[in-house]
């Protein structure tokens, strides 16, 4: 599940995760926003907070994540990820290598940390 942890005039897109991601959660919530973002600012900038119970993606949210990331591959300004699994440690490490955004892992207990390093 996808839900929202900032509001809609923050200059960052804040996102919780938990559970399993669907398909459903990436085109109701996570790409729309994303698109709406870009579309009003040209750039994005987003935190994503990952909850203890995040179980995975489905198959299909796994493609439109893919999806996600190459039709915006550089409209990602800064991506914070509080809490991530470390297993996407080596996907961000490559995502900030290769793209011309920022992205920076946080400890699950620095979301305001990363919100303040996300907006500036």
């Amino acid at each position: 599940m996808i839900s929202y942890t900032t509001s809609a005039d923050n200059p960052v897109l804040g996102f919780h995760i938990s559970g399993k991601l669907t398909a459903k959660d990436y085109e109701d919530v996570l790409m729309p926003a994303i698109d709406k973002r870009v579309k009003s600012q040209g750039k994005v900038r987003v935190l994503i907070k990952w909850d203890h119970d995040f179980k995975g993606w489905e198959a299909k949210a796994m493609l439109d994540d893919a999806r996600l990331g190459f039709a915006h591959w550089n409209d990602f300004e800064k991506v914070a990820l509080v809490g991530a699994p470390k297993w996407l440690d080596f996907f961000s490490r490559l995502f900030d290598a290769i793209s011309k955004g920022e992205v920076k892992a946080f400890d699950e207990d620095d979301y305001d940390e990363a919100l303040a390093w996300a907006g500036a």
